[in-house]
């Protein structure tokens, strides 16, 4: 198995997989759920090229056999408009959130892949100065976009508020 982690840029915009393509949770929480897949990924390569833009490397396509396998995106707060409905979130300019980390086929998980692009991200992340990183885990289920809290902790993250009883917010100190 040849394993790739690869910045998402103008490049490779049309790689992004599926399910992730298509959803705008995060970016636009407006639209969510309320346009078709194909208009969905209008507006998130439209997103992603102005964070491209204004921020830079927002994300990373993990390949398997060059093949699209896997993806995370994250961003400063206020480029993900959905965050403000999840409260306290500190809107400093070292802190970064994780809106996905996927591993988009089943028998890819649970193998070490996800924590591989979870890692490439956060060396990435230090180097450029960051402090922290935040993302929403879930409690009850494996397959969340955000990925299972499980994951995080195994990673190092630290639980910094529970939102209910499935979602959590974590959080990752990269000064540490």
């Amino acid at each position: 198995m040849n394993v790739q982690i690869v910045d998402i840029s103008m490049r490779n915009l049309e790689d992004i997989p599926s399910p992730c393509r298509s959803c705008i949770y995060w970016e636009f929480p407006d639209l969510f759920g309320k346009v078709g897949s194909a208009e969905a990924f209008f507006h998130k390569k439209n997103w992603f090229i102005k964070a491209l833009s204004e921020f830079g490397v927002c994300g990373k396509i993990l390949y398997i056999d060059e093949e699209p396998s896997g993806y995370a995106q994250f961003a400063p707060y206020h480029m993900l408009p959905q965050t403000r409905a999840y409260g306290d979130h500190q809107g400093r300019d070292d802190v970064l959130f994780l809106s996905c980390l996927f591993i988009c086929k089943a028998e890819y998980r649970g193998i070490g892949l996800g924590s591989k692009l979870l890692k490439s991200i956060i060396f990435d992340l230090k180097a450029q100065g960051f402090g922290r990183i935040e993302t929403i885990a879930r409690r009850d289920s494996a397959n969340n976009p955000s990925g299972p809290l499980e994951f995080y902790l195994k990673n190092g993250f630290e639980i910094k508020r529970e939102l209910n009883q499935n979602f959590v917010l974590t959080i990752l100190d990269l000064k540490g």
